[in-house]
């Protein structure tokens, strides 16, 4: 399940994140504390905090003479994280069968049905904070805890892969269909067939992401020529 978060400081790191995440701040732009301060209601310090975290984590720079800017997007190490992702996520989910019960089972379909609200309503946020904890429960199903460990470590470093349901809103239809090919592995037992799922929606949504990034990439060299 999604932490909620406990601090004011904690609150505008997740909100602040969120946004740098989701594309709402976009790669290189400044972030100006007390702008920030001022739309989530807060005082300058819990912002600065935030601030210093998400350096920390890599997702903001400073630059001298300019101050904090959300970093920019890395191709070459993007390509690189979501290589090992397609490889990892889905023996990951084969392994995940060897933890079914009903009760997940049960919670799973549940979040599915959940997202297909969020199509209804066209509230791409919600889906994919649905979608990373339909994934995250699944992975940790799997007995193979180490595995487990690897895969949400390069997944949090490649986080903005997350959000590509915000810039296309129409692949959220195609990432449900996805689901319920997986549950219906998933309700049978059949760890193959749910490795083989998993594999075909990285591929695709991989694609989808990279394509996105690198047209956007394309779209600000043209304008800054």
């Amino acid at each position: 399940m999604v932490q909620i978060p406990t601090t004011r400081s904690e609150w505008v790191y997740e909100r602040l994140k969120e946004a740098i995440l989701s594309g709402k701040i976009a790669p290189e732009e400044r972030i100006v504390v007390d702008q920030i301060a001022r739309e989530f209601g807060t005082s300058a310090i819990p912002v600065r905090e935030a601030i210093r975290r998400l350096e920390a984590e890599g997702w903001v720079e400073n630059k001298p003479f300019v101050g904090a800017r959300v970093a920019p997007v890395r191709i070459e190490e993007l390509e690189e994280l979501l290589s090992i992702r397609l490889a990892l996520e889905p023996i990951l989910a084969r392994t995940a069968v060897l933890g079914a019960t009903n009760e997940t089972i049960d919670r799973l379909e549940q979040l599915v049905e959940e997202m297909d609200k969020c199509i209804d309503h066209n509230d791409t946020v919600q889906y994919s904070r649905l979608n990373y904890e339909f994934h995250r429960l699944l992975y940790e199903l799997s007995p193979w805890k180490e595995l487990f460990r690897i895969v949400i470590s390069v997944w949090e470093r490649s986080a903005r892969s997350r959000w590509i349901f915000v810039q296309t809103p129409d692949s959220m239809l195609a990432s449900q269909q996805e689901h319920r090919a997986m549950m219906e592995a998933f309700r049978n037992r059949d760890a193959k067939e749910l490795e083989r799922q998993m594999r075909l929606q990285k591929e695709r949504s991989f694609d989808l992401y990279m394509s996105y990034i690198k047209n956007k990439m394309n779209e600000c060299a043209s304008e800054d020529s």
